[in-house]
């Protein structure tokens, strides 16, 4: 029930620290850290960072990000390995990955390999390699997008997000909306209403066509079968 530690601290290397369940380990602006995670991988702690190990079972390893950036290279079964930061959830699905968490809370994530999940009240966002998504403290979980998304879309899904700005912002993000950005907008399908719902499936289903035994009626009633088996066959498009 503890991992392994190396603390580089200036020109300094300290090795074979412990940290066990319940301790938090923090680095200063001069120090940098090293976790291996159980037998499944490795985590590097930048400067200035908090965080806590939660708990380290066969089931589950769960840290917390209370500040700072952090760096994740997992190799497990999904959901093995979990991070909590004060916004959201990072639920590892087998994969490499940033996160960081700003002095407000909020925080930044950044998926280098495979796919991570945010959680947080029910809500997902599934994040493939070379995607992006920001959470919010007391606002919950940003929609997923590619991080080379052109600077109007990430403005628009901003708005979408956080600053209740759906109608305008759903125009532009449709608009500026590449194949891939399938990644996005298949998102926004569980996100919008009414009319922005028609909107976005509309312009989904131009990408990628619904497969066989899915309906319109189904997907825009959200019937959650139909979403993945809808997902599955977008997500050929994300890599």
């Amino acid at each position: 029930s503890e991992w392994s530690v190396k603390i580089i601290s200036g020109q300094s290397i300290k090795e074979n620290d412990k940290l066990k369940v319940g301790e938090t380990l923090e680095t200063d602006a001069n120090s940098r850290a090293s976790l291996q995670v159980a037998n499944i991988g490795q985590v590097e702690i930048e400067p200035n960072s908090r965080l806590q190990l939660v708990k380290t079972e066969s089931t589950e390893h769960r840290l917390s990000l209370e500040q700072g950036k952090m760096s994740a290279l997992i190799l497990a079964p999904p959901r093995l390995f979990v991070v909590d930061t004060p916004s959201a959830a990072a639920v590892d699905l087998g994969c490499a990955y940033t996160l960081e968490v700003d002095k407000e809370g909020n925080a930044k994530l950044h998926v280098t390999s495979g796919y991570v999940a945010l959680e947080r009240d029910g809500r997902e966002s599934i994040v493939p390699a070379g995607g992006m998504a920001i959470t919010k403290k007391g606002k919950g979980i940003g929609t997923p997008y590619y991080e080379d998304v052109s600077a109007q879309f990430q403005k628009a899904l901003y708005q979408f997000d956080f600053e209740n700005g759906a109608e305008k912002s759903i125009k532009t993000i449709l608009e500026e909306s590449r194949e891939k950005d399938t990644l996005t907008l298949w998102h926004l399908i569980s996100r919008t209403k009414g009319v922005e719902r028609k909107q976005v499936f509309e312009k989904l289903n131009k990408f990628v066509k619904l497969p066989e035994g899915i309906t319109k009626e189904g997907v825009l009633n959200l019937d959650k079968k139909m979403l993945e088996e809808w997902r599955k066959e977008i997500g050929i498009v994300w890599f």
